[in-house]
């Protein structure tokens, strides 16, 4: 995934989004046995390779990273607290 690829994907608007292709958020499994870029590895690639969509029963939720951090250090931040 490319700098270019995750830009993309996170200017998406929520409207465009197919619900059939995003994960709902329950199935989403993290496991805290894996180093940390495995468990990211897992998560992205449960959630079909896109961060910033999932599902919360038939809601469509956008996530958006406010600030100066890059998306991977958020993302592994999140994960270490698990």
């Amino acid at each position: 995934m490319t700098a270019i690829d995750l830009e993309r994907m996170r200017n998406m608007d929520v409207r465009d989004v197919d619900p059939a292709t995003i994960p709902d958020i329950k199935d989403i499994h993290i496991d805290t046995s894996l180093p940390p870029v495995e468990r990211m590895a897992s998560v992205l690639q449960q959630m079909n390779g896109n961060p910033y969509f999932f599902r919360s029963g038939g809601l469509v939720v956008k996530t958006i990273f406010k600030g100066e951090a890059h998306l991977q250090d958020i993302l592994e931040d999140c994960l270490r607290k698990l």
